[in-house]
């Protein structure tokens, strides 16, 4: 099952890949053969997998050669970006003409550019640059024409109009179904042209109305563009190679153009034959005849031209002969499309290219002649051109009236027809400013006369001077899009510039008035300046003396307060820190009961109470119990400075008594240090008999009970931090 599976999985899989290839072959034979709207829906599928750069290209081509151009500016876009290093100059500009068809007229002239520059083809860079110089200065012009869309204009192709006596003749998709002249014309799907005529007066009427030019001249392939003599007997016109009723194709099986002649017999155009100059391998088209018939201009792409298509003239003789057609050279010509000529009674040559300055694909041109030469052609402007095909264009001289078609957006069909009405000359001019202002004296603001003033380019040379007229007024004609630099003098004044930068706004005034100095007036400047300098110097001295006077005494004022404050501060600390003591005393004597109040004393009283024997000064049992006591105590109240004092009886002389209780109250110091009672704490002293607490006129008037109370030993609170 296995196996089973795998193989009818591997066959599908080549069956996938074998239609696939199909699909594409069948893709690239429709292109091949310029059957576009066939070649489109198998890209279309085909691109979603394989999007090399052939197959991007033929999509963008076929888009690009059927005019939708949206959707080719996308795949130029796509195609430019993944393999931009290998593609050929044509597809940047395709890509540079559909970015123009959809208003990204900026981006289209980046595209070019950046090409040209990537190429360092610096030529094409420069040329690239005078025709946008070009192109501006047309678009200054304004609209030059009134346009009206024709009424017999349908969803499908009508084009090359031309006025012949009280009627139009014009080019169009076969409007009636005729069994076996209905084929589908495979490059755009519509049907094959034929030529039509239409009545003037009845132009609102529609194609309706409209009605074949002959059934000789119209076959099932395609006829349209022609030109016929003023006797109206012979015409000559477009149509596809077709010899005896049989179309005849090159090696590429593409049917060429051909121009045809036709005489006008008992009212039928008769005698159709081809002319001449024509040939199998390459197309001629798009017939057009001088004011005196002499010559014949027309389209072809012929070898030996500049490419594509380029217009040539041919001599016609009176008996009907023809010269050698001739090309019409660099001038007229490019590398890309010249086609529909079109020949006015002042010799202006009239025609569509979309080599030239142009607003995208196709524009209308015109090209004087002098002499024998035609001179470089220019675009004729809006509205007649913009971003799609604009062509077969002609105008009457003696009404300034023609007509012209285009395919552009906001018409009925494909091709429009448009009557036109030219309302402005064409007066083509660079874009030019002006610079200009007055000479003024910068202190009074007066003008000053006959001042030289200079004009100079941003690289140093200079272009004009000026004397500045009475009013010191000057005034100077300038270019768009430039720097420049005024300049100014005149003896005893100090010569001043200025730079002006000019913009794209044709005629405005920028100005350039300038203020210049008197020398006198400097120099009074300097002088007054060097003493306020010095004046300003004194002040700042003395003010910084001032400050630093007040300062200081800032400094003390604020040195006494801070210290007034800190003196408060600690006082009221002191008073805070007294107050808190005094509580902590009051608190510890009322948790204490040991320690009491005495008059103006504070005691530690000392229960059983510390005696010594007689003329001794050692601490009995009992008394180191008491002195335990004072030990907790003291430690409990690491605050209180304590004095030891011991007393003596009566009893033996006061020397020797004030000897003992000292060494009585020693004993007991060294005792309490002995105990971890901090020396600097304690403080002993010996009161000898001075302060008995029994007082005793005689040893004998005492008892001993009564001496032993007097020799005691006090525990007095000197200090309580």
């Amino acid at each position: 099952m296995k196996k089973i599976f795998l193989f009818i999985l591997f066959t599908g899989l080549l069956q996938t890949v074998s239609f696939a290839q199909e699909e594409l072959k069948r893709a690239n034979m429709y292109f091949e053969r310029a059957f576009y709207t066939d070649a489109i829906p198998l890209y279309v599928e085909i691109v979603k997998t394989n999007k090399s750069s052939k197959v991007v290209k033929n999509l963008a081509d076929s888009y690009y050669n059927t005019y939708q151009l949206p959707r080719a500016a996308k795949w130029y876009s796509y195609l430019t970006s993944v393999y931009g290093d290998n593609l050929d100059e044509s597809y940047f500009f395709k890509y540079s003409q559909t970015l123009k068809a959809v208003g990204e007229f900026e981006e289209a002239t980046e595209v070019l550019m950046d090409y040209y520059k990537s190429q360092n083809n610096l030529e094409k860079v420069a040329l690239l640059k005078e025709d946008l110089r070009h192109l501006e200065n047309v678009d200054a012009i304004g609209e030059r024409f009134k346009l009206e869309n024709l009424a017999l204009n349908t969803i499908k192709s009508e084009f090359g109009a031309t006025r012949v006596d009280s009627s139009i003749i014009y080019a169009a998709s076969k409007k009636k179904a005729i069994p076996g002249l209905n084929k589908r014309y495979r490059w755009n799907s519509e049907n094959y042209l034929d030529m039509y005529t239409h009545p003037l007066d009845k132009i609102t009427l529609g194609d309706s109305i409209s009605v074949s030019l002959s059934s000789t001249i119209n076959t099932k392939m395609h006829e349209a563009t022609f030109a016929i003599t003023k006797d109206r007997k012979t015409i000559y016109f477009t149509r596809n190679n077709f010899h005896k009723g049989k179309k005849k194709t090159d090696g590429k099986k593409i049917s060429r153009l051909k121009i045809y002649k036709a005489e006008l017999v008992d009212g039928s155009w008769e005698n159709i034959e081809e002319l001449p100059f024509n040939g199998d391998n390459f197309s001629t088209e798009h017939p057009a005849l001088n004011a005196s018939e002499t010559i014949m201009y027309f389209a072809s792409d012929r070898p030996g031209g500049f490419g594509s298509l380029d217009l040539y003239a041919v001599s016609l003789n009176a008996n009907g002969e023809f010269g050698e057609p001739k090309n019409l050279g660099a001038t007229i010509n490019t590398e890309k499309k010249e086609q529909f000529p079109f020949i006015d009674k002042k010799n202006n040559l009239y025609f569509s290219s979309n080599g030239h300055a142009g607003f995208g694909l196709l524009d209308v041109f015109v090209s004087k002649k002098q002499g024998d030469t035609f001179q470089k052609p220019n675009n004729v402007g809006k509205p007649i051109n913009g971003g799609y095909d604009d062509f077969s264009f002609n105008i009457s001289s003696n009404n300034n009236q023609g007509f012209f078609a285009s395919n552009r957006p906001g018409g009925v069909g494909g091709d429009d027809i448009y009557k036109l009405e030219e309302t402005k000359p064409l007066h083509i001019k660079d874009c030019s400013q002006f610079i200009a202002g007055i000479v003024t004296e910068a202190s009074s603001q007066k003008p000053i006369a006959f001042a030289v003033v200079d004009l100079v380019t941003e690289d140093g040379t200079l272009v004009e001077s000026q004397t500045a007229s009475e009013k010191a007024e000057f005034k100077f004609s300038v270019t768009c899009m430039a720097q420049y630099t005024v300049k100014a003098r005149k003896a005893e004044y100090k010569d001043n510039s200025k730079i002006i930068i000019t913009d794209k706004k044709r005629n405005s005034v920028k100005d350039g008035s300038l203020e210049l100095r008197s020398i006198a007036q400097i120099e009074k400047e300097k002088n007054d300046k060097i003493q306020k300098a010095k004046e300003e110097k004194e002040r700042l001295e003395k003010l910084a003396k001032e400050e630093r006077i007040k300062e200081e005494k800032r400094k003390k004022e604020e040195a006494k307060r801070v210290k007034e404050q800190e003196e408060k501060r600690k006082e009221e600390a002191k008073i805070k820190a007294e107050k808190e003591r005094k509580a902590r005393i009051e608190k510890a004597i009322q948790d204490e009961p040991a320690v009491v109040r005495q008059g103006k004393r504070i005691v530690i009283k000392a229960e059983p109470k510390v005696h010594f024997d007689y003329d001794l000064w050692y601490i009995r049992l009992e008394g180191k119990e008491t002195l335990d006591k004072i030990i907790r105590i003291l430690k409990n109240n690491p605050g209180i400075q304590l004095e030891i004092g011991t007393h003596t009886d009566i009893r033996g002389n006061d020397n020797y008594n004030e000897i003992l209780s000292q060494k009585r109250s020693n004993s007991v110091l060294e005792y309490l240090i002995r105990q971890g009672i901090s020396k600097e704490r304690l403080t002993a002293k010996g009161y000898g008999e001075k302060m008995p607490l029994i007082k005793c006129e005689t040893e004998e008037s005492c008892t001993e009970e009564q001496h032993e109370i007097n020799r005691r030993c006090e525990f007095v609170i000197v200090d309580w931090k």
